[in-house]
């Protein structure tokens, strides 16, 4: 197991009272330098993901079992992680409401929280929408040519026989024809039968639609066990925090919170939850080298699908690269007066694993720990402000929407104007709160807000090539997602001065928290011992 390291403090000698040992990802060797172990194990991934995906077996089907079995460790590793990380989220929250009440901070955090959430989102999409201005001139209109009727071929019962039209016009089932068109027939599709798309992202969704049930109705749910479930996090931390408010006021009007049963079991349940964690988060290099395996190998030409949307990537990576350097670290040494990269640092285990997984939601458990393990941020900032950000706050789409948009009305050959562009970063920003923090969420919204946008209907000629390369911007979107979490975390940590209720209660002692720093700077282990 990772190793960990205890902190004596105050003046008694002989007991101590350990409180959230944090462990590092990994076992052994690995613990004591997670960051490289976390790294090297996503850089063999990558290699070996690129290897495969130029095997092109006799038997496609053998490739296919060969991925599915290297990826088994990272499926069994979210799986065990989604099982985990809801009831997580559901008890955390609880507690941190409890414990903002207590200290009377909680309006104030939730109210900063959210604009701080807010005001980043609207940056990201501010600066989506310029990076891809300044590539704008090097996109070109796409060739799609015109779609021709709907085509058949009706066989007859003779094996090798078809329905095939002679030069005459007539009709007959024969075995023998000179051209394929000979036995094609067009369908006068009246109802619609045979243009229903079964699979693939829904282009039928309007922006009330996506307003509607993905952001209102998802808040608030009408059976908080579906909301388990179907891991709906908006409704489970909806519902999280109004039942951390009603267990304030009853617990005071009660024995006091320090007397409450039912809050110690949930500290009880919370303990035991990240227990289970510590021990699925020891083998997150295995799952990080395993989940790219399969996601890099599994595509099958790498090199044509960045070719056709090479200036898209690009463009979105600048504005990415731009939130992070211009508004996270802007904001975060503006509102801490810190240097920002001795705080994110810590969170760097977060991000890789987000990259790995794709999914801000079963990554909160890794930057749950980031940031307990840069010793800026208390525990109950860290259970309200984490939570909230897998749900509500993703920078990564706001940049990407507006775009992905852009690049797509262009390929068509729609020349976007002033308002449109206004219209992206209202959309991008009330969208992006109603997506789902799950891999591959944002196909959706794409077309919604495209459609919306331009006027359109159903999905837009070159929405393949989106298709073809989402497997990696979701990565990028949910680090993206994942940094801005943990930035925001830390800038209301520093803004709200909010103390954890056992340290007011041993406000007398003297309180030092330490980290077993590695020489590399590298080890995120860290944990506080009261006496």
């Amino acid at each position: 197991m990772a190793p960990s390291t205890t902190v004596k403090t105050g003046k008694a000698d002989d007991e101590e009272i350990a409180e959230d040992v944090i462990t590092a990802p990994g076992c052994g060797i690995l613990a004591r330098y997670p960051v490289l172990s976390v790294l090297l194990f996503a850089g063999v991934g990558i290699a070996v993901g690129i290897g495969l995906s130029f095997w092109e077996p006799d038997d496609m089907q053998t490739k296919d079992t060969t991925l599915k079995w290297l990826g088994l460790v990272g499926d069994l590793f979210i799986r065990a992680l989604k099982c985990v990380v809801l009831p997580l989220v559901f008890v955390n929250v609880i507690i941190s409401v409890m414990e903002m009440m207590d200290v009377g901070k909680a309006s104030s955090i939730g109210w900063k929280t959210i604009g701080l959430y807010l005001l980043t989102t609207i940056c990201a999409c501010i600066l989506g929408i310029l990076s891809t201005l300044s590539l704008k001139g090097l996109y070109m209109e796409g060739d799609f040519g015109t779609a021709g009727p709907a085509m058949v071929t009706l066989g007859c019962n003779a094996e090798g026989s078809f329905l095939s039209e002679g030069e005459n016009g007539a009709i007959s089932c024969s075995p023998d024809y000179t051209d394929k068109d000979d036995i094609n027939f067009a369908i006068n599709d009246l109802t619609g039968s045979f243009s229903r798309k079964t699979s693939g992202a829904r282009d039928d969704i309007s922006l009330s639609d996506t307003i509607y049930d993905g952001v209102f109705t998802k808040l608030v749910t009408s059976n908080i066990i579906d909301a388990f479930a179907s891991a709906n996090f908006a409704a489970v931390v909806m519902f999280a925090i109004a039942f951390g408010v009603a267990l304030s006021q009853v617990v005071s009007k009660g024995k006091g919170s320090e007397n409450s049963l039912f809050l110690n079991l949930l500290k009880e349940i919370d303990a035991v939850l990240l227990t289970i964690i510590n021990w699925i988060i020891a083998i997150t290099p295995f799952a990080v080298l395993s989940l790219i395996m399969k996601a890099i190998g599994g595509q099958e030409d790498l090199a044509t699908a960045f070719e056709n949307v090479g200036y898209l990537v690009v463009a979105t990576i600048i504005a990415m690269m731009l939130q992070f350097f211009v508004v996270y670290v802007g904001f975060f040494a503006f509102f801490t007066r810190t240097n920002p990269f001795n705080y994110l640092k810590f969170i760097i285990p977060a991000q890789t694993m987000a990259f790995a997984c794709a999914s801000s939601a079963a990554t909160i458990p890794m930057t749950l720990k980031s940031v307990k393990a840069s010793g800026r941020v208390p525990d109950g900032i860290a259970r309200f402000v984490i939570p909230l950000g897998a749900t509500v706050n993703m920078d990564g789409g706001a940049i990407y929407f507006p775009c992905a948009c852009i690049w797509l009305a262009i390929l068509n050959g729609i020349t976007p104007d002033i308002g449109s562009y206004f219209l992206l970063v209202i959309i991008s920003t009330i969208g992006s709160v109603g997506t789902a923090p799950v891999p591959s969420a944002s196909l959706v919204l794409i077309i919604t807000a495209y459609n919306t946008v331009f006027n359109t209907t159903g999905t837009p000629d070159g929405f393949s090539y989106i298709l073809a390369i989402d497997w990696f911007m979701d990565r990028l979107r949910t680090t993206l997602n994942v940094t801005g979490d943990a930035v925001v975390a830390g800038m209301v940590a520093s803004v709200c001065e909010f103390e954890d209720t056992d340290d007011i209660e041993n406000v007398a002692d003297d309180k030092v928290v330490s980290s077993n720093d590695s020489a590399e700077g590298e080890n995120i282990v860290t944990s506080v011992a009261v006496e």
